[in-house]
């Protein structure tokens, strides 16, 4: 439990990692943008609103043209007023040239610390010239305009009876000027809301493109994590499945490599099986042939002596049953004796047969008789032979000993006797199912099927039919060499036997040898 809450602690600390780098990505680049924005639109208002206010000021200087020139507050009234109802507006002030102040309202419940400057400031306005200057003095929470108050006159009366305005040369001379008072309250609550309003936007951005952002990591780790997984299981020698390749990128192509990689290395592990059970089986071969090199002739031998001591036996005894039915039995032990005896000789000579071109087909028609005779007639024996001629590399007798062990351990199986199929087929092996088949390289073989209806047997029994004395029948009725001598043969060949069989539903094996060229 400790290394399955570790491992997925890493698995999670990595998408965690990647995870925090693109939102702390996104939180600099929002930051960035809000920061920008809210100063490019918070500089945009509040330009657009002194902008305004310089009209309401250019509109109240040239409304009090009239009132500063005359030195007459009762003029000023209307046009200051109509100001003041604007809600920015704390004080309207209009002074004259020489600082005197001709009108001065301030809102109501306004503090008295809240002033316009003094007069003595405003001599950077108080210019002679056709453009009207303003001044803006920005303070904490207030904005004053400043503009002059300017009077225009014809140089030449008479001109002015008989030509355009426009046309006239004009002078301008500055009688006073004018003092607005503004509030910075609702400038700094729209400033205010677009702050608010960004941060919200870029919080809406930056949650949208976290859980995006996630669930892409999310996609793009789970290959990676299934590959970590699979690695995990590959080092500690434990089972795992392929890993699942979910795109053509840099991991799609780990992916495959680390699946062709553990393909191979799979496929070697089962040629390593397949060496070695070849290694343990010939092993056992070279056992049993050392040993009746080393053993059969003494064995014969002392056969021979037992065989001339029971003759001389029997003669002397006469018509003495029971001592000619002790002898009987000792004849019996003495033949089963011989055979298990060219049963080993039969060993020992496996490594010297010398194989030739030989046509199975054939050689199954020819042998055909003496297998029924074998089997008996409870026994029904039906041949499928392949059309194609196969031809293989054998020594024929020895294919000869192969069959006929075959048809003797299915008529033992039989014994109430039933049906005896061989087939013959030419069949082409690649390199997956020649690891399959335990063969030594792809190509194309000759395929023999022995199947019966016999009794069958267990799981358990079929991995040990080929061991050298192994047998399932009775004390005595057999050596146990039978199919062993089958599996030397076949693998002598370059050849390998399969067997596929279940309690009561009978066996079956096949026989696989690679084919040679017809022309050879």
């Amino acid at each position: 439990m400790k290394n399955f809450y570790s491992r997925h602690r890493c698995n999670d600390s990595f998408r965690i990692k990647v995870f925090n780098i693109f939102v702390f990505s996104i939180l600099v680049v929002s930051l960035v943008f809000t920061t920008f924005f809210v100063y490019y639109q918070s500089r945009s208002e509040k330009e657009d609103l002194i902008k305004q206010w310089k009209l309401l000021a250019g509109f109240l200087a040239k409304s009090s043209i009239t009132g500063v020139f005359a030195e007459q507050t009762s003029l000023l009234e209307d046009a200051v007023k109509g100001i003041m109802q604007q809600d920015s507006v704390l004080v309207v002030t209009v002074y004259t040239l020489n600082n005197k102040v001709l009108f001065n309202i301030r809102k109501k419940n306004l503090a008295e610390n809240i002033r316009p400057r003094s007069a003595d400031t405003n001599v950077n306005i108080l210019k002679s010239g056709k453009d009207r200057v303003f001044e803006v003095i920005e303070e904490a929470d207030t904005i004053e305009i400043q503009t002059p108050v300017i009077l225009e006159s014809v140089t030449n009366t008479e001109e002015a009876l008989y030509f355009n305005n426009s046309d006239l040369n004009k002078t301008h001379r500055v009688i006073g000027y004018v003092t607005i008072l503004l509030s910075k309250k609702g400038l700094d609550e729209k400033i205010k809301y677009i702050l608010i309003r960004n941060a919200l936007i870029a919080t809406v951005f930056l949650l949208i493109g976290s859980i995006l952002i996630y669930i892409q990591i999310r996609r793009v780790a789970r290959p990676l994590i299934g590959l970590t997984e699979a690695v995990r299981l590959f080092g500690r020698g434990e089972s795992f499945n392929k890993v699942r390749v979910e795109s053509s990128d840099e991991i799609g192509k780990l992916a495959e490599a680390f699946n062709t990689m553990s393909d191979n290395l799979e496929k070697r592990d089962i040629e390593k099986q397949l060496l070695e059970e070849q290694l343990r089986n010939a092993q056992k071969m070279d056992a049993v042939g050392t040993l009746a090199r080393g053993g059969a002739h003494d064995f014969n031998n002392i056969l021979s002596a037992i065989s001339g001591a029971v003759y001389i036996i029997e003669k002397r005894a006469g018509k003495n049953f029971t001592l000619s039915r002790y002898t009987g039995q000792i004849h019996t032990s003495i033949n089963k004796a011989k055979n298990l005896i060219e049963g080993l000789i039969t060993f020992s000579r496996l490594n010297s047969m010398h194989p030739i071109s030989v046509d199975i087909n054939r050689l199954i028609k020819t042998l055909l008789p003496m297998m029924k005779n074998i089997t008996g007639e409870n026994v029904d024996i039906r041949t499928s032979l392949s059309e194609e001629t196969l031809l293989i590399m054998a020594d024929a007798f020895q294919l000869e000993q192969i069959l006929m062990n075959l048809c003797t351990n299915a008529r033992d199986t039989m014994p109430d006797g039933g049906l005896l199929t061989i087939e013959t087929e030419m069949v082409i092996i690649d390199a997956e199912n020649s690891m399959a088949h335990r063969l030594s390289k792809p190509g194309r073989y000759a395929r023999i099927t022995l199947s019966d209806s016999g009794t069958g047997m267990d799981e358990e029994t079929q991995k040990k039919i080929f061991i050298p004395f192994f047998t399932t029948k009775e004390v005595g009725s057999g050596t146990g060499l039978g199919l062993s001598i089958v599996y030397g043969i076949i693998e002598q060949f370059k050849g390998h036997i399969d067997v596929h069989s279940q309690k009561g539903e009978g066996t079956i094996f096949r026989i696989y040898f690679p084919l040679i060229d017809k022309n050879l």
